[in-house]
């Protein structure tokens, strides 16, 4: 966050050199505002809440400026990366911004997932699709 707001020109690019606390307080001051909740995240980019916000169904991912925000995730939320796993193999499509994520979710969640189980499946199921004629 505190690069983006340096290059975005909100912030000193000297506050790269600061604890991110430190850092953040500065840029509040430098622009204009007491505290975080002086300002709306129109006015300048806000912290992420703790843990990506929490616990979800699903990755989170900023509104504004679409970071993955690292969250944890529940049974069904690891499902949910495993299907988009699965599928973005089964497909052959891994280029483009929503296999971008998927590839971030992986790297991030890799403890927790099986990638041996995900490939076989993904492999299983690509195979048990009928076959695409060559001319």
């Amino acid at each position: 966050m505190i690069k983006t707001l340096v290059v975005e020109r909100k912030a000193a690019p000297s506050v790269t050199d600061l604890s991110p606390a430190e850092a953040l307080a500065q840029i509040v001051s430098a622009n204009g505002f007491t505290t975080e909740t002086d300002y709306g995240s129109d006015d300048l980019r806000k912290r992420p809440d703790a843990d990506g916000g929490g616990e979800a169904d699903t990755p989170q991912h900023c509104d504004g400026c679409m970071q993955f925000l690292e969250n944890p995730l529940t049974g069904d939320g690891l499902t949910y990366v495993e299907d988009a796993i699965r599928e973005a193999l089964r497909t052959k499509r891994l280029t483009g911004a929503a296999n971008e994520a998927v590839v971030e979710w992986a790297n991030f969640y890799k403890d927790e997932l099986d990638f041996g189980r995900i490939v076989l499946e993904a492999l299983k199921e690509r195979l048990a699709q009928p076959q695409e004629r060559q001319p």
